[in-house]
């Protein structure tokens, strides 16, 4: 007689209250998503904007959200996209990006439908230089299954810590 083995495969959801939304997550399944990954968006790009971000990396997100993302399974090292929009008067530069959990979230969505097509983005902010947001979307996911993903969306400013020469000034 033999003995059978069943494994069963158990997702385990958790709720985070964080500021004005209640986050509902599963994080095992967000943690092994961002343990696949080697690098985040910035690693992965040559061109000198991205790299100035990850040399930022530490700085550019504030402890409160490094430790929301620590909740959600989420490696702040490894975002999905990143991108620069320009380098402002005051010498910052101002950065967009995004990431992705497993779940679904309760509160304000921060795309904002324009009439003429497409959207915008209506950011909460945490400190004077970085703002965050919340909604259903799963562009370019390293998520196998695509379904069930919160898009988190960031904007931050930061300075140019890496060779001055190669910082384009607009």
């Amino acid at each position: 007689m033999h003995q059978r083995c069943v494994m069963a495969i158990w997702t385990m959801t958790t709720t985070i209250k964080y500021k004005d939304w209640n986050l509902t997550v599963d994080k095992g399944v967000t943690r092994n998503a961002y343990n696949s990954l080697t690098m985040g968006s910035a690693e992965s790009c040559d061109c000198n904007d991205c790299k100035n971000f990850a040399a930022n990396k530490d700085n550019v997100y504030p402890d409160e959200v490094k430790g929301l993302f620590n909740q959600l399974g989420i490696d702040y090292k490894k975002e999905t996209e990143v991108s620069h929009y320009c380098r402002q008067t005051d010498g910052l530069h101002h950065y967009g990006g995004w990431f992705h959990f497993k779940g679904q979230f309760k509160g304000k969505d921060c795309t904002v439908p324009l009439q003429v097509g497409g959207h915008k983005l209506d950011l909460t902010p945490v400190t004077e230089n970085f703002s965050i947001g919340f909604r259903i979307a799963n562009s370019l996911t390293a998520f196998a299954d695509k379904e069930g993903l919160v898009q988190i969306e960031f904007e931050s400013k930061i300075p140019w810590t890496i060779d001055k020469g190669l910082e384009v000034i607009d």
